[in-house]
């Protein structure tokens, strides 16, 4: 779970970002800088309505309530066991 959502951060907030490179630095003028923390900017406040793989941000009604609580996308999966007496999920994560 950590590794896939680092993955999809790393896509999300980046722009231009390529998985591999070489390390190679860069100079950078300050459009150059400003740009990019807009967009990151831009796509950190689009997080709350964002899916990040098969999980979601926010409430179960699709608002943000409190904004911190990760909500499963169940129609992702075959089969689910959701246990509300301990809050436990039991997936079978086969499409």
């Amino acid at each position: 779970f950590k590794e896939d959502n680092m993955v999809a951060i790393k896509h999300l907030f980046p722009r231009g970002y390529e998985y591999g490179t070489d390390d190679t630095q860069g100079i950078y003028t300050r459009g150059d800088v400003l740009d990019q923390l807009a967009f990151v900017l831009k796509k950190y406040l689009a997080v709350p309505s964002r899916t990040l793989g098969h999980y979601a941000y926010g409430g179960t009604g699709g608002g943000t309530e409190d904004g911190t609580r990760l909500r499963l996308c169940q129609h992702f999966f075959c089969r689910e066991d959701i246990n509300p007496s301990n809050n436990t999920f039991n997936t079978n994560p086969s499409l």
